[in-house]
């Protein structure tokens, strides 16, 4: 893109209103309920907005309605040239412990097994990094990949959609249109698309479903047409709202072996009630859909992976941990400041009596049996506060006690306590101690 090209895109036009605003990107981004990182995506064009985030840049910018109307047609203008979307870059580092999976995932995009592949994990345990293994098998195949990735806060059909939308942008204008004729839908899919209609016609709200979901397929039908199948990868679908599980649904039952869906999802983030949860269900029952989760590393893998002892207790086989405390950064600092940051997200998503349970867990010693947290707590209630961290794969429920899966995750929370806490916690986890002592020596 040359100087004058960026001016006049999305980007361009972003960055100029957000000087004249006299705004940051930090404080666009918190004025926006956006990431730092997703401002800057925009800004360099390496990201193309959907509708809420639009809505979403103009209030933090505090657009007048023109303001508003130039960003929106900017966006459409970018979204619907035409591009060409070079294949994404092959990892440097090679995969290490997951033959299965890639045997798995080679076996799934030439059309083995069920049309949707399901892989279930905690954060860092290798989920995306599978899916950028699919896509270079695809590519390999020749097969045409659409993906996409959920965030907090979607349009109501993303990741689904934004896949559909990359898509789109390799289609000319007037293939586009064309499409438009056959499948209104498309607008209320992708707003973006009405200014190629003259009109700018947009369908009934009563009709945009059964219309999304027939103009989704069709455009994901195009998409297979000259390989016979679509690779279609979904990242961090436990975000995806209700419409986005049932669109998935219907692509996968209408579409059959044609589609080649991989999909991601946070371990303890899907609960049975969830609608992504259900549409799943339902699909294994046909036998559309196959189920994995993730397990770490073992010790071995670890070991072949980093080739340092020190590194593999502390990571306890998380790929992640793994990977960012054989760098030079860690054995400066002990652990980087976006790791230790990363622990704290993940914990801090977690209930306060979880986590405040984690912290006496992590200043006593490596194993806690249940009667050392049940001190003035019944037991059940305590079991129930642990139940968060037990499902998303922070602890180990084991026959002598809790214990934290990955060691990291305790030498973070001990560092964030601070000393004086630490001592008192410390202190309270030795009376208690003595006092199941004493009740052993009274009952002898």
């Amino acid at each position: 893109m040359t100087p004058h090209d960026w001016v006049d895109s999305f980007g361009g036009r972003l960055t100029r209103l957000r000087h004249e605003h006299g705004l940051t990107q930090e404080q666009l981004a918190d004025k926006a309920g956006l990431s730092v990182r997703a401002i800057s995506s925009l800004e360099c064009g390496t990201r193309h907005p959907r509708r809420l985030t639009l809505e979403r840049l103009a209030a933090g910018l505090g657009l007048t309605p023109a303001e508003r109307r130039q960003l929106i047609d900017a966006a459409a203008a970018d979204r619907w040239h035409p591009v060409e979307i070079p294949a994404p870059p092959r990892p440097v580092r090679p995969l290490t412990g997951r033959n299965r999976e890639l045997a798995e995932l080679r076996g799934h995009v030439h059309g083995d097994g069920p049309s949707l592949l399901f892989y279930t994990g905690e954060p860092g345990i290798g989920k995306s990094r599978l899916l950028d293994e699919a896509r270079q098998l695809a590519a390999n195949a020749g097969m045409p990949t659409l993906s996409g990735s959920c965030r907090r806060g979607n349009d109501p059909y993303v990741p689904i959609v934004d896949a559909l939308a990359r898509h789109a942008r390799l289609l000319p204008r007037a293939a586009l249109a064309a499409l438009l004729r056959d499948e209104p839908g498309l607008i209320a899919l992708l707003p973006e698309l009405a200014g190629l209609l003259p009109d700018g016609s947009v369908p009934r709200p009563e009709h945009h479903r059964r219309l999304v979901f027939d103009a989704a397929l069709r455009l994901l039908e195009d998409a297979a047409r000259g390989a016979g199948r679509v690779v279609l990868l979904l990242d961090d679908l436990q975000w995806a709202e209700p419409p986005a599980a049932d669109l998935l649904a219907h692509l996968v039952t209408r579409m059959g072996p044609r589609l080649r869906a991989i999909a991601t999802v946070r371990a303890g983030e899907l609960p049975p009630q969830n609608r992504l949860a259900q549409c799943v269900a339902d699909l294994a029952r046909i036998g559309r859909v196959g189920h994995r989760t993730l397990a770490p590393l073992t010790e071995a893998e670890a070991l072949l992976m980093v080739g340092r002892r020190d590194v593999v207790r502390r990571a306890g086989g998380l790929p992640l941990f793994l990977a960012e405390l054989a760098t030079p950064a860690a054995a400066e600092d002990g652990i980087p400041e976006h790791l230790r940051e990363a622990v704290r997200q993940q914990l801090a998503d977690l209930p306060d009596d979880t986590q405040a349970l984690l912290q006496r867990i992590a200043t006593g010693p490596a194993l806690a049996p249940i009667e050392r947290l049940v001190h003035n707590s019944a037991p059940a209630h305590v079991l129930a506060a642990l139940e968060p961290a037990l499902r998303r794969r922070v602890l180990d429920d084991t026959a002598l006690g809790f214990r934290f899966r990955y060691p990291l995750f305790r030498e973070v929370l001990v560092a964030d306590i601070g000393p004086t806490r630490r001592r008192l916690l410390r202190h309270a986890v030795a009376i208690l101690a003595t006092a199941r002592h004493l009740s052993r020596v009274k009952l002898t």
